[in-house]
């Protein structure tokens, strides 16, 4: 027996023999309170499903309890689509996410999980991974699955190792239904995924900062295009619409008192008509009372909400360390075709969120030619600046803080 097949077949074990074999399977009670669904292929698919990319922790191990009791909650309201993947939560999610959906039976909940390229060297570790992951979730398919996370530093590897062939093989074998991938790359670079293969639906970085911010809605233009569905991960941008500032924070409430950020963000993720679902990393039960509740009360955004939305995204980019009100002057005269004020709108979130893997996961969004290393300090940018920024200085700063990232 491999070493890797030991430790999952140790870890799984520890549930204990009845739940392996499936003794005391949980009973399905449902809540008259259903969230909203829509319909994709000949399944029903719940509005908001649950990212198992934040589990609730406690002493550094996920609490399992908590994370059962945020199952229950969610099955319990008709929310029985979960996303985990490979590396999630230091390789735990899976094991986790896995006990506890044992206790339903399978066809009561949609898993959705993804292969990570990262780990591919041949064409053959692909079917190797992917049966580990099974194990690990201790189920015969996957609803959907993908190739995750492809961007300009893993699609060549995607490429070499033939991925997308050796999972339709695993699909015509009835272990996947359905086939898609994740990404975090370039419009260019999707431009070539989405017509290099046939694809079920596409996961894509959607929420109302990174709309123009990041070309979110370039890129989901793209795929809406090719007639492929999209699921949305970070509608709420790893928190950052959650916590939002006084200023950007005054804004949502002069007009809609009423209304959470959280919520707020997660509607108009959901209000785009080529998604199947959101999803959100849910980290305590609390969250996820609040968040299915607001698909048990769904409501499509309006034409005046989706304006209040785009007016926070503007006070979020001109707020932090760097006082950018997104007017794109500079880059009116850029002869590097820089995206400054994307650039901008990454560090301020940085500085704000802490998030190291964010920021680089984001800053990588951009093309090579828009990213602030591609700078040749012409001092074009700093001279129609409306708010007098030495605008190439904070270009290398912001590009030094990436390369420390890197390279730590």
């Amino acid at each position: 027996m491999k070493r890797r097949e030991f430790i999952i077949n140790s870890a799984i074990a520890i549930g204990g023999t009845a739940l392996l074999s499936g003794c005391g399977e949980k009973k399905l009670i449902k809540s008259e309170n259903q969230v909203a669904k829509r319909k994709y292929r000949d399944i029903e698919v719940p509005l908001l499903a649950l990212g198992c990319m934040r589990l609730p922790m406690r002493n550094d191990e996920i609490d399992q309890q908590e994370l059962d009791r945020m199952v229950d909650y969610c099955m319990e309201h008709g929310a029985n689509y979960f996303d985990t993947a490979y590396m999630y939560v230091d390789s735990k999610s899976e094991l986790a996410i896995g006990k506890s959906l044992k206790r339903y039976k399978r066809e009561d909940f949609i898993l959705a999980d993804k292969s990570p390229i990262y780990k591919m060297k041949t064409r053959e570790d692909v079917r190797e991974i992917f049966d580990e992951q099974l194990k690990k979730c201790q189920v015969e398919y996957f609803d959907f699955y993908m190739c995750h996370n492809i961007n300009k530093n893993t699609v060549d590897t995607y490429r070499n190792v033939a991925m997308y062939d050796e999972l339709v093989k695993l699909k015509k074998e009835g272990k996947i239904k359905y086939l898609g991938f994740s990404f975090h790359g370039t419009p260019d670079i999707l431009r070539e995924v989405v017509k290099e293969h046939k694809w079920d639906f596409a996961q894509l970085q959607i929420n109302y900062l990174d709309w123009d911010v990041v070309k979110a809605k370039e890129q989901y233009d793209i795929v809406q295009a090719e007639g492929i569905p999209v699921i949305v991960m970070e509608p709420l941008r790893g928190g950052g619409l959650v916590n939002l500032s006084d200023k950007a924070l005054a804004k949502l409430k002069e007009h809609y008192p009423d209304t959470t950020p959280a919520s707020f963000g997660l509607r108009w993720a959901a209000s785009r008509k080529n998604v199947v679902t959101v999803l959100s990393g849910m980290s305590n039960l609390q969250q996820v009372k609040e968040n299915i509740q607001t698909f048990i009360d769904y409501k499509e955004m309006t034409e005046d909400e989706i304006k209040v939305a785009d007016e926070i995204s503007k006070i979020i980019q001109s707020q932090g360390e760097i006082n950018c009100t997104a007017c794109k002057y500079c880059m009116e005269v850029c002869p590097r075709g820089i995206n400054i004020p994307a650039a901008f709108a990454l560090y301020n979130q940085y500085k704000v969120s802490k998030s190291k893997m964010s920021f680089t996961m984001y800053y990588d969004t951009l093309s090579e030619a828009e990213q602030p290393d591609a700078c040749i300090k012409c001092g074009l940018c700093s001279k129609n600046c409306p708010q007098n920024l030495d605008i190439p200085a904070l270009l290398t700063k912001i590009a030094d803080e990436y390369k420390k990232i890197k390279a730590s």
